[in-house]
């Protein structure tokens, strides 16, 4: 009795650390699916206008139960060096929000629950005014064919009473994941 005493807190942490492990890595392959499928539709998507509306939209249809999108969660979209960093002033962040908010892009409308924060990186436009560049051979002499990365800030919220012992300083009642991917902007010849 006693050692089974002993033995039987430890064993019941490991097991619902066990479970929390499956739930967060749950949440990291869904968002890596989510930014994977959005990178795509923002390659296919070009500089045409409301490209943005598509990969939120796309995002938004990602990400599935066990998780749920919350305000405070956000997408970046930016443009991606050769190492896939984003590059500075590059990029427009559009933060999740409870209310529906009604885009367009090419002959659909979508309701997405996201509002832009920010934003550096329109998708129509010159280069010179900041536009995306979606041209093989680039749209100048000094100016390449874009890579777009599309990130997804997610904050995780403990699923198992595993998080009432892990009061680490900042964390709250989850922790944020951040995933991202990055894609060459589908070339017009």
């Amino acid at each position: 009795m006693v050692e089974f005493a002993l033995v039987f807190p430890i064993f019941l942490i490991l097991f619902i650390g066990l479970i929390e492990f499956a739930f967060v890595f749950n949440a990291t392959l869904g968002l890596n699916f989510a930014t994977r499928n959005g990178s795509l539709v923002a390659a296919a998507a070009g500089n045409t206008s409301g490209a943005d509306c598509a990969i939120l939209n796309s995002i938004q249809q990602s990400i599935r139960a066990p998780m749920v999108l919350l305000p405070g969660d956000s997408v970046t979209i930016s443009q991606a060096d050769r190492n896939g960093k984003p590059v500075a002033g590059r990029q427009n962040v559009w933060n999740y929000t409870t209310t529906n908010q009604s885009c367009a892009f090419a002959t659909k409308t979508y309701a997405v629950n996201f509002t832009q924060a920010s934003a550096s990186y329109p998708a129509t436009g010159s280069q010179n005014s900041g536009g995306r560049c979606d041209i093989l051979q680039g749209c100048s002499a000094t100016v390449p064919l874009d890579s777009i990365s599309v990130s997804v800030t997610y904050h995780y919220d403990y699923h198992t009473p595993l998080g009432n012992f892990l009061t680490l300083p900042g964390w709250g009642s989850g922790f944020n994941l951040t995933w991202s991917n990055v894609m060459r902007m589908e070339p017009i010849l």
